[in-house]
């Protein structure tokens, strides 16, 4: 019988290892997924305090080589505005860490700062405001 797995990655699926023993009397395949890109400007703020923004977001607003952020907050609509920096002689001025997944801003302070809650991942909607000069993050409703 020929797997979904084997049929959609047109190779066979591997049984699961256990403690050195294959598992295929009980039915279990191995899972070659892919990570699912969203294609949509997000960011989202994780536990730790830090603002990650995904890869799309980076590249549909050319981020990709901007080093330095100024964060700003709308308290009214909880939304979370920034806008590229270039030193970080400049004061506010947060450190973006570009990698391949994406961007991390280190953000514990601007979030406390603001009474931003972060003990759970939020994740937000993300877009570029032309009359305010800012990229803004919208809490996804």
């Amino acid at each position: 019988m020929i797997s979904v797995l084997q049929k959609v990655l047109g190779r066979p699926s591997q049984s699961l290892l256990l403690g050195g023993k294959g598992v295929d009397n009980m039915g279990f395949e191995q899972y070659y997924g892919q990570r699912v890109k969203s294609g949509v400007p997000k960011a989202s703020i994780w536990k730790g305090g830090q603002i990650y923004l995904n890869n799309t977001l980076l590249n549909t607003f050319n981020l990709s080589s901007t080093a330095f952020v100024h964060l700003f907050y709308d308290k009214d609509k909880s939304r979370i505005g920034f806008r590229p920096g270039s030193k970080s002689a400049e004061p506010g001025a947060i450190k973006l860490l570009v990698r391949s997944g994406g961007g991390l801003l280190f953000a514990r302070g601007f979030l406390n700062h603001f009474g931003i809650k972060y003990s759970q991942a939020q994740r937000f909607d993300a877009h570029y405001n032309e009359k305010e000069n800012l990229y803004i993050l919208e809490p996804e409703k």
